[in-house]
């Protein structure tokens, strides 16, 4: 399954009716609810539903609307602990805390950078290696998908036309989104058409997530972006990925894709463990939405990441000089197996 990227983006459901609804249809907003719950999520074989559901009952037992049901729904959904998912009513929403506190984990360096906005950032260092820099890419419509994807292709492509002798792909600033234009956007960086594959709550390895004429497939085989620009980088070219605590969901995805290459390896910290596929669900006509953590994932060679987690193969400890890259210890660390590697 491919991943149904809308990490971090609260969807929040408007619209229903806030007046008094009927015994039986608030009963049915919960039930409702804790289907999608049991059924779909991925942490969801663990609980005792029916303790669950009696519980989520009691805190509803006086509601009369959808709005003072939420919180039963909220209970459940923190019975999951699915920081990765989301659950959200008519005019409130409700999120399971991460793993991490990001605000304390955070250098200030980056967050210093993250002021200035998600941007594509492309550098030479050395005059002999190039860096990319990719963001976060939240977009749904096609046509941003579109232009998100382009507009990294050309950046990656004005790259090799230098002929750089190593790579840099920093992923420390991507919080994730769609991964149709990431993926699609760096694919002459990969040399596989399959990247891996989604697995279920039971184990079961899913359609594989694979690349065609250089652009990302669904699960239907139809193309995810329209990508014009073309080039190419040799199998050979060492390429150096930077990931960190601020390296979420198909930011996660990314690096695990790339990893698997003998030519690739990852310099950082460890990311905070969003490595795994959502999906949304609408219920009762849209008075109520729940995004899911479906699917975890697994990499062409089937090595499923069982906590989430993407670590480095060279651990580096950072504060993230964005300022100057050749200050950044994660850059220089990076720089020093690339030069080896080119020397070869």
């Amino acid at each position: 399954m491919k991943p149904k990227l809308l990490p971090l983006l609260f969807l929040l459901v408007c619209g229903s009716d806030l007046h008094a609804q009927s015994p039986d249809s608030v009963k049915h907003y919960i039930d409702s609810a804790l289907y999608l719950m049991r059924t779909k999520s991925l942490n969801g074989r663990k609980l005792n539903w029916n303790q669950v559901r009696d519980s989520a009952y009691r805190k509803a037992a006086t509601a009369k609307t959808y709005r003072e049901a939420f919180p039963a729904i909220a209970y459940a959904f923190q019975q999951l602990k699915d920081y990765h998912g989301v659950v959200a009513g008519e005019d409130t929403f409700y999120r399971y805390p991460p793993p991490v506190n990001f605000d304390k984990v955070l250098s200030a360096g980056i967050k210093k950078e993250f002021l200035k906005g998600p941007r594509i950032v492309t550098a030479f260092v050395h005059n002999s290696f190039a860096y990319l820099r990719i963001p976060g890419m939240n977009v749904t419509r096609q046509e941003d998908i579109d232009a998100r994807a382009n507009k990294l292709r050309d950046s990656l492509c004005t790259l090799l036309e230098r002929h750089p002798k190593g790579i840099i792909v920093d992923l420390r600033m991507n919080t994730g989104g769609n991964s149709a234009p990431m993926i699609s956007g760096i694919s002459p960086l990969f040399h596989l058409s399959l990247l891996g594959y989604g697995v279920d709550r039971n184990g079961k390895f899913l359609e594989a997530v694979k690349l065609k004429d250089g652009v990302l497939l669904d699960e239907h085989g139809n193309k995810m972006a329209a990508v014009k620009n073309s080039c190419s980088a040799a199998e050979t070219i060492p390429i150096a990925v930077l990931i960190g605590p601020s390296t979420v969901s198909s930011g996660e995805i990314l690096a695990v894709y790339l990893k698997q290459q003998p030519n690739v390896r990852l310099f950082g910290e460890p990311t905070p463990g969003f490595c795994n596929a959502t999906e949304g669900f609408t219920f009762m006509n849209g008075a109520g939405y729940l995004l899911l953590s479906v699917n975890r994932i697994a990499d062409a060679h089937r090595h499923v990441y069982q906590d989430l987690v993407v670590r480095p193969d060279v651990y580096q400890k950072n504060e993230d000089n964005y300022d100057d890259l050749l200050s950044d210890a994660t850059v220089t660390a990076a720089l020093k197996w690339l030069s080896t590697k080119a020397k070869r």
